[in-house]
């Protein structure tokens, strides 16, 4: 039978053929010495944008210092420079194409109406930096040189230098006030002040939802996609009626490295009350070990039903939370915080929980919907690019699944020498995530528990998730699988007459732009098809395949033969 994607609800239309929301500008300004580089440079990592400096350009364009162009053509040259250039970059955002941007300033830049005017537009961001009287001095005093202070700001801390810092500040404060966002960095490090400013900015937010019955009735598993979202974990828990519950927090120690702090700054800045429990990654550990392992953790610091467990990493953290959630006091409420592309394109949505089993993968598990899944695709920029292309493997199945657009954009954006660059991009990823949870939202919500339509998901799942378990889960990542299990699906719809042979050389095509195999390591074949019939989809002791006919377009089948998979795979038969 064929299976496509029937009408979205409002609000939910699989945009990857479009540009999606316009990329943000953010516009870092204040006084001199509050650190506006510094923190700027911060947060443009933190969000995945684009940095530059309003200065560092002019001097780059004039070829001079500011010192020398304040020298030979005073500050009314100066402020025009300043007034092209924020022009410029204010028309930047309107660009399509734009990735975003973090603009940090000079301290007088916004005292310009035109310079304000500029970027008071929607979708620009101001964000001022503050710092105490004594801080500014004592900054100023001991690094370069300031046109508008005596001495070039050198003096070190003299009181003609204060004098001139408060005097400065006080003809400044009306033009300050009327900046909304603000951040004061007196005593702390850019990186903290990138933390909090983060969680001011309320940057676009993709949001799906999926309607399912529980024991409780009906309930709703939001989904939100966003630059940032991190940062704004407690506010989305009040959003959510989430944010006063007894918290556990799982997490794996590579992903603690980088996210701890601020997933910690946004619950401790609430109020939150939080445990961490750390997770051993990997699909090796995924294992009822230590689901046990973190049951007698919850148990042991008094979890209740009412507590609430958030899951910050990628598909193995998640499954496991998910599993544990679903089974401690016969369920608690789940909150996903995907960090890999994996685990915010495919696992983290949709419910599905468990852990593996020495015979086959996902043995044991259950159904278990999150209350709530933010995918940050910010946290994607830490990621090794071995992950980024297992990620992508999920994506290609996606879209043969369910989104004919997102295929053909894979084909246009990772054609060429740029497929690389395109797949640090953090637009293009966020695309990429944005439309493959909107397909698996849809067919989730209308087949929750896999009887039917859900079966699709499963595309190159079955030679893959065989491939995982005879190499131990240590052979092949995950991705690695699929995309070898998508190519030997593709294989058998064309010998069957199905799908036509230039979708097969197609699909390949992207995956192997995306760094993913597409035919399997040496293995015992016979080892393989006994795994493949321990595959969780079987019905009626019949294997089920999940066969492309294009993409938007499937058939499930039951009567694949061994012979075909091995032909499809490239072993004897």
């Amino acid at each position: 039978m064929n299976h496509q994607p029937e009408n979205r609800r409002p609000g939910e239309n699989d945009d990857a053929g479009q540009a999606g929301p316009r990329a943000p500008l953010v516009v870092v300004t204040g006084f001199m010495g509050t650190g506006k580089t510094a923190t700027g440079q911060a947060l443009a990592a933190m969000l995945g944008l684009r940095f530059t400096d309003t200065d560092r350009l002019i001097e780059a364009r004039e070829g001079r210092t500011i010192e020398q162009i304040f020298a030979e053509g005073g500050e009314q040259r100066f402020r025009a420079l300043e007034e092209q250039v924020c022009a410029e970059l204010a028309g930047s955002a309107d660009r399509a194409a734009c990735e975003g941007l973090v603009v940090a300033t000079g301290g007088g830049t916004l005292l310009s109406a035109v310079n304000h005017a500029a970027f008071s537009r929607p979708g620009v961001f101001i964000v001022l930096l503050e710092a105490s009287v004594e801080t500014i001095v004592e900054r100023v005093s001991r690094v370069g040189t300031r046109p508008l202070l005596p001495g070039g700001g050198k003096d070190p801390g003299g009181q003609d230098l204060r004098q001139r810092v408060e005097s400065l500040l006080e003809e400044r404060r009306p033009h300050y006030h009327r900046i909304a966002l603000r951040c004061d960095t007196t005593s702390i490090t850019p990186q903290r002040a990138a933390l909090e400013i983060a969680a001011q900015l309320c940057l676009p937010v993709r949001e799906l939802t999926i309607r399912f019955g529980s024991p409780r009735g009906d309930e709703i598993s939001h989904i939100e996609i966003g630059r940032g979202l991190l940062s704004r974990l407690a506010e989305r828990l009040a959003a959510h009626g989430l944010n006063k519950r007894r918290t556990f927090l799982l997490i794996p120690a590579n992903v603690r490295i980088h996210y701890l702090e601020q997933i910690a700054s946004t619950l401790d800045a609430a109020a939150i009350p939080w445990t961490e429990i750390e997770v051993r990654d990997g699909d090796a550990h995924k294992n009822l070990d230590q689901a046990a392992r973190i049951i007698d953790t919850l148990a042991g610091h008094g979890a209740t039903r009412d507590s609430l467990i958030l899951a910050a990493g990628g598909g193995v953290t998640g499954d496991l939370a998910g599993f544990v959630a679903s089974i401690y006091m016969r369920g608690v409420p789940l909150i996903h915080l995907p960090t890999t592309l994996l685990a915010q394109v495919d696992a983290s949505v949709g419910g599905k929980a468990g852990v593996n089993h020495e015979r086959a993968k996902n043995l044991i598990g259950s159904f278990h919907q999150p209350r709530l899944v933010l995918s940050d695709p910010c946290t994607l920029r830490t990621l090794p690019r071995e992950e980024i292309a297992g990620g992508m493997a999920e994506v290609v199945k996606t879209a043969l699944i369910g989104s004919p657009e997102l295929f053909a954009l894979l084909e246009k954006e990772l054609a060429g020498d740029s497929a690389s660059a395109t797949l640090r991009s953090p637009a293009f990823l966020e695309r990429c995530v944005a439309a493959c949870a909107t397909v698996k939202a849809n067919i989730v919500e209308r087949d929750p528990t896999e009887r039917n339509e859900r079966r699709l998901l499963n595309l190159g799942h079955t030679v893959g998730h065989a491939l995982e378990a005879i190499g131990s889960y240590h052979r092949l990542t995950h991705g690695q699988a699929v995309s070898i299990g998508l190519v030997a699906a593709l294989k058998i719809a064309v010998r069957r007459g199905l799908a036509d042979a230039e979708l097969t050389a197609r699909t390949v095509g992207v995956l192997d732009r995306c760094g993913l195999p597409t035919s399997p390591p040496t293995c015992d074949t016979r080892e393989l098809l006994d795994a493949m019939r321990l595959d969780k989809k079987k019905r009626a002791g019949r294997l089920v395949f999940i066969l492309p006919r294009e993409p938007g377009a499937m058939q499930i089948v039951d009567d694949v033969t061994d012979e075909e998979i091995l032909t499809a795979i490239g072993g004897a038969p």
